[in-house]
């Protein structure tokens, strides 16, 4: 993508674990949802297929995972920063961030939005992430 969407909102999760075991569970993390042929991404007629793609990776600090549908175009990053103040730990965040296409992308966002879908499915990839890394 040539312009980054604009920003929807951010989380952030405290990991008691090392920022290599944290990126291990962020890259296991992004796979599952490369993996997944969503019927739902096949609906939107989402670009790639499955929903999202690897558009930017800095190992161990940032992944991107981008892509687009007939309602919006959207990006998720994960940015990983040391907590040294917590024993070692890492913070962990997903940005999100999103351009909404025309007056269907419109009522798609307030849908997403109000219906608290978005925040829901970010907090459990969060948390598959934080369990990851902590059980290794």
């Amino acid at each position: 993508m040539t312009q980054e969407p604009a920003h929807l909102d951010d989380h952030h999760v405290l990991i008691h674990a090392s920022r290599d075991r944290v990126w291990q569970a962020v890259l296991e993390q992004s796979e599952k949802i490369l993996r997944r042929g969503k019927p739902l991404a096949w609906i939107l007629g989402a670009n790639p297929p499955n929903g999202f793609a690897v558009t930017a990776e800095e190992p161990h600090h940032r992944l991107d995972l981008a892509g687009r549908h007939r309602f919006a175009t959207y990006l998720l990053r994960f940015e990983l920063t040391a907590a040294p103040e917590q024993g070692g730990s890492t913070v962990l965040v997903a940005r999100s961030y999103a351009n909404f296409h025309g007056l269907t992308g419109h009522a798609y966002r307030a849908a997403l939005i109000a219906s608290g879908g978005h925040v829901a499915v970010v907090r459990l990839m969060l948390r598959a992430v934080r369990t990851a890394a902590t059980a290794r």
